[in-house]
């Protein structure tokens, strides 16, 4: 191979390095939850907005990254945010002033109890004759009826 081929190769040996490291900054980065306590004063949605972008700037590259990276901002009960960053970001901004604490969010970490609500009552057989008289006939006897339950709130 003479020194012209192996000039040509550097290019692309540039780009998959470029490309292979950017996929895996990317692969690393996961959803954490960024807690700052109480809201200090009256502040409007925009200000809450900009204290926790501020934060993001600091620890991103750029205006873009910080903006991209932020999922969504608490402004009514607590003061914080969720934001897609890496380790070494979450480590960073931990270490920041006026944040109190840095977490993944793991929303596996709860699973639905039932998707059958009869076999979780018991009553895989479904209603017996006594019970089913003292259900409405009006309900159709409680047929092609969908009781769920979605809890997100904060614990």
């Amino acid at each position: 191979m003479g020194r012209g081929s192996a000039a040509s190769l550097l290019p692309v040996l540039l780009f998959v390095l470029c490309v292979t490291s950017a996929s895996s900054y990317y692969d690393q980065r996961k959803v954490y939850i960024v807690y700052l306590g109480e809201h200090q004063r009256a502040k409007t949605v925009e200000e809450i907005h900009g204290d926790h972008h501020s934060f993001l700037l600091s620890v991103k590259d750029s205006e873009a990254q910080a903006r991209e990276s932020l999922l969504y901002s608490y402004k009514n009960s607590i003061n914080g945010f969720a934001a897609l960053l890496s380790p070494d970001e979450a480590a960073r901004l931990s270490e920041m002033e006026g944040v109190i604490t840095t977490f993944p969010s793991e929303p596996t970490r709860w699973s639905m109890h039932t998707t059958r609500s009869w076999e979780f009552l018991g009553q895989e057989e479904g209603l017996t004759g006594d019970e089913k008289e003292r259900m409405p006939s009006r309900a159709n006897y409680g047929k092609d009826i969908t009781v769920g339950l979605l809890d997100s709130g904060l614990c």
